[in-house]
Formats: structure tokens, C-alpha cells, sequence
């Protein structure tokens, strides 16, 4: 009798204990880290959150401020409720985003403060709300990936390759290349700086046109007015009558003008005859350039007939006895 008792209280103490192993998950164990035990919620609303993993930290003004306790699904979009550190105020205008510090690493909320310019808010209190408005929720992996494959397969990579091959074709493949861009850059810059002063000039011309134009304002804006609108009216009017008088009497004179015909038709006979004669001067313009340079003016510069060779009536040579025909002929002593 005792044995069967102390059988039946094993039994029960075994499936005690195994009942209560069951209810135990990693959830309920301690975690490493600061619990924010002693703070307060604050319910964020997101559209989706992908891979958030539990306890992910928070994170202001690159501090961890608090941990993400449970998500939970809605009908509008996922609530994260975050424990925030009782020492922390997070203003009600915050916006919230889930980041990574890198690629690889885990999704984290940060909170981000609105910009100066903004007017302060009050702070959130415990329960408080971060509404959908205000968060940013990671783009969908499918999303990424569709835009990858789209930017891979439109031939960007190819076009990329293209304007690089490009590049490398126009710049200078040698050093002496090199060294003639170099010193044309060198060279364009001295100019620029010997010659500073024209470029002062054309600034300080561009401020004063600037400064009369700020000071002629007023008549600008009178432009504008509906006196000045007027005036322009008035003016294109004027401009208009004065062309449509014109146009009538050049079309009579293009529709009626068949007189003229046998008049422009002896113009460009003539105007032909005279592009022939030009043709014709230029053809024998080099032939007497080399008549006048050649001959003529070297024989009028120096007046003189140099005697080569001189023959008797035997065929003798006598060339050789210049200076006795000269004595001869009275000209040399």
C-alpha cells in the first residue's frame, strides 16, 4: 500500500513538473542588458517592420534610451511598444525610423528630433504615441530587389561602362600628354591672373547694371501697371498697323512686278559677263605679276647692259680685251 502511494505521488510530481517546463520560453528568461524597468511606454505606429528583432534597442540623439518590448499587429500597421528610460524626455513631435548601423546588422528604432525651426511640443507621456504620420518604415526587400534587378537589366551598368570607356579615351594616355595639359592649364591660369583686371571690370559691370536695375525698380514695376500694359498695347498696335500697311504694297509689288523681268534678267547677264572677266584676270594675273616683278622692275631699278661676250667677224673672242675697246671708245683712260 505504501509503494502504491509513493508510485502515485511520483506520478503526480513528474507531470507537475512537466506541465510547468511547458509554459517556459526563452521570452520569460532574464536578458542581458538594461531592463528599463522603472520607465515608460511609448506606442509607435508603423506600416511594417520587416525583421525588427525583440529587446531592439531605441535609440535619441545616438544614445540607446530604451528597448522594444512587444510588437503587435493592427489593422492600420504594426504598434511597437518601446520602454523608454523614466530619465529621457521624448517630445511628441519625434520622428521615428528603423535603421541599421550596418548591413549585416540588426534593425534598430531611432528617434529623430524635429528641426529648430520647429516650435517645441510637450512631451510624451507613458501610453503616448508616436502616430503613423510621423515614422518611416524600412522599404519592402521585394521592393529592393525589383529596383536592383531594374537598374541591373535597363542597361545602366552597360551605359556607366560606356562613359568611363569614354573618359578614358579623351583623357591623355602619356606622360608628355599629360604634361601639355598640365601646361595649358598653367598657362590659362597665368592669363587669367594677368589679366584680373578685366575680369574686375566685367564684375564691377555686372554690378553696376545690377544696382541701375535695382534702382530703376519703380519704373519696372510701372511697366506692369494698367497704365503701362496700356502703353504697350498701344505701342504694339501702332507697330502692327505700320507692317500691315507695308505688307500690301511688297505683295503688289511681287505680284505685279513682271515688268521688272527683262531688267533683272540684263542685271544677271551683266553680273555673269563680269564674273567671267574676273575669272579671266585672275588667270593672266600671275603672268604679268611676274612680267612687272621679273623683268621690268629690276631693269628700271638698275639701267644698265652687262656685256657677256663679245666675237669678231673671225670668231675670235674679244671679251678679253675690254679694257682696250673701253680705252677706245673714250670711256676708260
Amino acid at each position: 500500500m505504501n509503494l502504491r502511494m509513493c508510485l502515485v505521488a511520483i506520478v503526480i510530481v513528474t507531470t507537475a513538473a512537466v506541465s510547468s517546463c511547458a509554459s517556459i520560453n526563452v521570452k520569460a528568461l532574464p536578458q542581458p542588458g538594461n531592463t528599463y524597468r522603472g520607465g515608460y511606454d511609448v506606442i509607435i505606429e508603423f506600416d511594417h517592420v520587416l525583421n525588427l528583432p525583440d529587446r531592439a534597442k531605441v535609440v535619441l540623439d545616438g544614445a540607446t534610451v530604451g528597448v522594444v518590448t512587444s510588437v503587435a499587429l493592427k489593422n492600420r500597421g504594426v504598434d511597437v511598444t518601446s520602454r523608454i528610460d523614466s530619465s529621457v524626455v521624448v517630445p511628441s513631435n519625434v520622428h521615428a525610423v528603423l535603421q541599421q548601423a550596418t548591413v549585416l546588422g540588426d534593425v534598430f528604432v531611432a528617434l529623430e528630433r524635429p528641426q529648430a525651426a520647429e516650435p517645441s511640443a510637450s512631451p510624451l507621456g507613458p501610453g503616448g504615441r508616436i502616430p503613423l504620420p510621423q515614422t518611416t518604415s524600412p522599404p519592402q526587400l521585394e521592393d529592393t530587389i525589383a529596383s536592383l534587378a531594374t537598374f541591373v537589366s535597363s542597361g545602366s551598368i552597360q551605359r556607366m561602362q560606356n562613359t568611363i570607356i569614354g573618359l578614358n579615351r579623351v583623357s591623355p594616355s602619356g606622360q608628355d600628354e599629360i604634361r601639355k595639359l598640365a601646361s595649358r592649364v598653367a598657362t590659362d591660369l597665368s592669363d587669367l591672373g594677368q589679366n584680373i583686371d578685366t575680369v574686375d571690370q566685367l564684375l564691377n559691370g555686372v554690378a553696376g547694371t545690377a544696382d541701375v536695375m535695382q534702382r530703376r525698380i519703380p519704373q519696372f514695376e510701372h511697366w506692369f501697371t494698367p497704365k503701362g500694359m496700356l502703353g504697350f498695347d498701344r505701342g504694339t498696335e501702332t507697330a502692327t498697323t505700320s507692317v500691315a500697311i507695308a505688307l500690301p504694297r511688297v505683295g503688289s509689288f511681287y505680284n505685279q512686278g513682271f515688268y521688272y523681268v527683262p531688267i533683272l534678267t540684263s542685271a544677271e547677264n551683266a553680273l555673269g559677263a563680269l564674273q567671267h572677266s574676273k575669272w579671266a584676270f585672275e588667270d593672266e594675273y600671275p603672268a604679268w605679276q611676274r612680267l612687272l616683278t621679273d623683268t621690268f622692275l629690276p631693269q628700271d631699278r638698275y639701267p644698265a647692259i652687262n656685256i657677256t661676250s663679245i666675237v669678231g667677224p673671225d670668231g675670235r673672242e674679244l671679251s678679253g680685251n675690254v679694257q682696250d675697246v673701253l680705252r677706245i671708245l673714250g670711256v676708260s683712260p
